[in-house]
């Protein structure tokens, strides 16, 4: 944790108290309120939509093993599940959630907001490790700084981030696991957008970027999930 009276993070050559504290604070208060709300989500969908998400998991993964996947395959996979994956009858976990009668409006405010974050490709543009980053939405088309405790800490200018958008109050900030399009990924992102353009018959530009992107969002979630990839590696090898 940076001390108070350290330089900033941001490098604004002010002190840390001075400067973008408050926002770390809200980073903090913000994840953990964000957190609260999605436990809450899969709880009632596990009992609300049990056949369905095994269903999901079965589709996504293969029906492998809950034990062959690491950390990061769960956090991808499940985001995948509660955010993107359309349950019978239309709408996904967190948005039927998010329309419950009885829920707090704060409660339905967060929830609606989760349910918003769909995948989205941006370009870091700063950081302030531990606090926020600075992105430039290729979908969008405009800068953000999202407040972040954890992805700030592990990105770096000119990363190209695969991540859910959530929008504030209290700020901007990001949704579930982010993906990296680094060597490993990007020529296979890159191929899967393209070919996902091509069969919706989209030009390209942000709007169909983003339309290709949700459409072809259980692909790059295989794609970015170390496991599911190298199982769809020796897939193709063997076929």
């Amino acid at each position: 944790m940076t001390s108070r009276n350290a330089p900033c993070p941001c490098r604004s050559g002010q002190k840390f108290k001075r400067c973008c504290a408050a926002l770390a604070d809200t980073a903090a208060r913000t994840a953990q309120a964000h957190a609260a709300v999605g436990k809450r989500i899969q709880a009632w969908a596990a009992e609300a939509h049990r056949d369905a998400l095994e269903a999901a998991w079965a589709q996504i993964t293969g029906a492998r093993d809950d034990a062959a996947l690491g950390e990061v395959d769960v956090q991808l996979i499940s985001s995948w599940i509660y955010n993107d994956y359309e349950l019978p009858g239309g709408g996904t976990a967190a948005e039927r959630y998010s329309r419950l009668d009885g829920l707090a409006a704060g409660e339905r405010d967060i929830a609606a907001r989760i349910a918003g974050a769909t995948l989205g490709l941006m370009r870091v543009v700063q950081v302030a490790p531990g606090i926020w980053i600075e992105l430039e939405d290729q979908i969008r088309q405009d800068v953000v700084r999202v407040i972040s405790r954890g992805v700030s800490a592990h990105t770096s200018p000119g990363d190209l981030i695969i991540a859910r958008r959530m929008d504030g109050p209290p700020a901007p900030s990001l949704w579930g696991p982010v993906g990296f399009a680094r060597a490993d990924t990007a020529p296979g992102l890159n191929a899967l957008i393209t070919a996902r353009l091509d069969s919706l018959g989209l030009e390209e530009g942000p709007d169909a970027l983003g339309e290709a992107i949700r459409h072809a969002s259980l692909e790059i979630t295989i794609l970015l999930s170390p496991t599911l990839r190298q199982a769809a590696r020796e897939r193709r090898r063997a076929a």
